[in-house]
C-alpha cells in the first residue's frame, strides 16, 4: 500500500502546525491552538458526507475508502448518507443552509450550480493543488476548476471512448486496429465486403424511458475529435448550436455515414432504435468461421462488460471479445480526447476533520481498495498501481486513461436536464431518436434541441 507516503506528509505537517503553535503561544499550560483540549481539530472530529451511492458495490466502494481513511485516523468518524433523491436533498440541504461537510457529486453540473451560489469551498488553501493535477487524468480538473481556483477532488471515472470487438474475427479476416478514423472507416468497409461477420456495427439505443442516450454519446464522443475540448465546453454550456457548423458539419461527417448505411449496422437503421443498448454488445462474440457473427464491432463503455458476462457468462477478456480506443480524426483536435463520467468530492464547511477527509480523497491510494473490489477506475490514472485492478480489461482502461490529455463528461448529463437528458420533445435523447428512426431529418433534430435549449436558458450565442 502507499499510504505510508500520505502518512508521512500528515506528520510532517502536523508537526510543523505544532512548531507555530508552541512560538504564537509560548510554552504556558493553556497553549491549545483550537478547543482547548488538546486535540488537533484536523486528526479529530466528524464529517457528514452527502453522496449518491445506493447500490451495493458502490456502497461497498465507498465504505472501502472510508475504512483505509480511519486507518490513517481513526478519530476522525465519518458519518455518510447516500439518497436515491440524491440532487433534491442536496439543493434542500443547501438552500436550509444546512450543508454537509463533503459532498460527491456524480458529476460537475450540479457542483458548479452550488459555486454560483457562493456555497462551495476552494480547495486550494489547504490542497496541493499542482501535484493533483500533475497525477490525475489530463484536463480532469478543468471541470471543476472555477476562477482559477479548485473546487472539487475526483474519485472515481469510467470511461466511455471504447470500441469493442472479437479477437478472434481480427485474427481470422487479418483486420488490425485502427489508430485514426480513417483507418476504421476502412476497417467497417472491409468487414461490409467480407463473410466474417453480417455487418461491420451493433448499434442499440434502446434503454427504456432514457432510449436515445446512446446516440448522444456518439455524437460527444466526435465532437471531442473534431472541435476539442473548449469548444465542446461551449457545446455543452449552450454557447454553440447544434446547428452549428461545428456540431452539425460533424455529425454529418463522421456520425451519418455509419448510422444510416444499412450495409454497415446489423438490421439496418430501422433496428438501431428497436435494439436494446446492453444486449447489442452481444453481436461481436461467437465463432467467426460459424458464419453467425451479427457484427464485428461495438461502440460502449467500460461497464457494458457485465452484460457481455450476463449474456455470455464463459466469455473471456482478451479471447471473446476486447476493446481498443475509438480513433482520433485526424482533421479535428490534435490530442487524445477520452470520454466519460465520475464522481467528484466538494467542501461546503469550514471544517478542518472535513478538509483532512479532502486531502486523503486526493490522493491515488484513497482508491486502492475500491480498485480491487472492482467497478472503478482511478482518476490518478498517470501514477494510479494497475496492478491492484482485479481485471485485464480495467488495467487497459486504466491505461487509455494515463494517455489521455483531455477528459469530459457525458455532455447530455451536464446539460440543463430538460435539454440532455429528459423524454420531451425537443430534448437531445428523443430528438436524436427520432432522427434514427426517420421520423424526421437531421436539420429538424438539432433545431428542436435549439429551440428547447433556448427557451430553457436563451439562445445559444452562434
Amino acid at each position: 500500500m502507499k499510504i505510508v507516503r500520505f502518512r508521512a506528509w500528515r506528520m510532517v505537517a502536523a508537526a510543523t502546525a505544532l512548531a507555530m503553535v508552541a512560538v504564537a503561544c509560548g510554552d504556558g499550560d493553556d497553549g491549545d491552538a483550537e478547543g482547548g483540549d488538546g486535540e488537533d481539530p484536523a486528526a479529530s472530529g466528524e464529517v457528514t458526507v452527502l453522496h449518491a451511492f445506493t447500490g451495493e458495490e458502490d456502497v461497498a466502494g465507498l465504505n472501502a475508502i472510508i475504512e483505509a481513511f480511519n486507518e490513517e485516523f481513526p478519530d476522525i468518524e465519518i458519518l455518510d448518507e447516500g439518497s436515491n433523491d440524491f440532487e433534491s436533498l442536496a439543493r434542500t440541504r443547501i438552500g436550509a443552509g444546512n450543508a454537509p461537510d463533503v459532498i460527491l457529486h456524480p458529476q460537475p453540473g450540479l457542483l458548479e450550480d452550488f459555486y454560483n451560489q457562493g456555497v462551495v469551498e476552494p480547495l486550494d488553501g489547504f490542497l496541493d493543488v499542482s501535484r493533483v493535477r500533475e497525477e490525475t487524468v489530463g484536463g480532469l480538473l478543468d471541470l471543476v476548476t472555477f476562477d482559477d481556483e479548485l473546487y472539487g477532488v475526483p474519485m472515481r471515472l469510467s470511461l466511455k471512448s471504447l470500441v469493442w470487438y472479437n479477437p478472434q474475427t481480427f485474427e481470422a479476416g487479418g483486420y488490425e486496429i485502427p489508430e485514426t478514423w480513417d483507418e476504421m472507416m476502412a476497417l467497417t468497409e472491409t468487414m461490409a465486403g467480407d463473410d466474417l461477420v453480417n455487418s461491420p456495427w451493433c448499434i442499440g439505443i434502446e434503454s427504456g424511458d432514457a432510449t436515445g442516450w446512446v446516440a448522444t454519446d456518439w455524437v460527444e464522443d466526435i465532437l471531442l475529435r473534431t472541435i476539442g475540448p473548449e469548444d465542446y465546453d461551449r457545446w455543452v454550456q449552450g454557447e454553440l448550436a447544434f446547428t452549428s457548423d461545428e456540431v452539425q458539419g460533424a455529425m454529418e461527417e463522421y456520425m451519418v455515414p455509419i448510422w444510416t448505411n444499412d450495409e454497415y449496422v446489423f438490421g439496418g437503421q430501422e433496428q438501431i432504435a428497436r435494439e436494446a443498448f446492453g444486449t447489442s454488445v452481444t453481436g461481436i462474440l461467437g465463432d467467426p468461421d460459424s458464419g453467425d457473427l451479427e457484427c464485428g464491432l461495438h461502440r460502449q463503455a467500460t461497464f457494458i462488460e457485465s452484460f457481455i458476462a450476463e449474456n455470455a457468462p464463459d466469455a473471456e477478456f482478451g479471447t471473446d471479445y476486447d476493446f481498443f480506443y475509438l480513433p482520433p480524426i485526424e482533421a479535428g483536435y490534435e490530442g487524445r480526447p477520452t470520454l466519460g463520467a465520475g464522481d467528484f468530492a466538494a467542501l461546503y464547511t469550514d471544517n478542518a476533520a472535513a478538509e483532512t477527509f479532502m486531502e486523503f480523497l486526493a490522493t491515488p491510494e484513497a482508491g486502492e481498495g475500491w480498485a480491487e473490489l472492482g467497478g472503478y477506475l482511478s482518476p490518478f490514472a498517470p501514477v494510479f498501481d494497475s496492478a491492484l485492478y482485479p481485471s485485464d480489461s480495467a488495467r487497459r482502461a486504466s491505461d487509455i486513461l494515463a494517455e489521455a490529455d483531455a477528459f469530459r463528461f457525458d455532455g447530455s448529463d451536464t446539460m440543463p436536464g430538460d435539454v440532455g437528458s429528459s423524454s420531451q420533445s425537443g430534448s437531445f435523447w428523443i430528438e436524436m431518436t427520432d432522427w434514427i428512426q426517420g421520423n424526421q431529418s437531421l436539420d429538424e433534430a438539432l433545431a428542436d434541441i435549439d429551440e428547447l435549449y433556448a427557451e430553457v436558458t436563451g439562445p445559444a450565442a452562434e
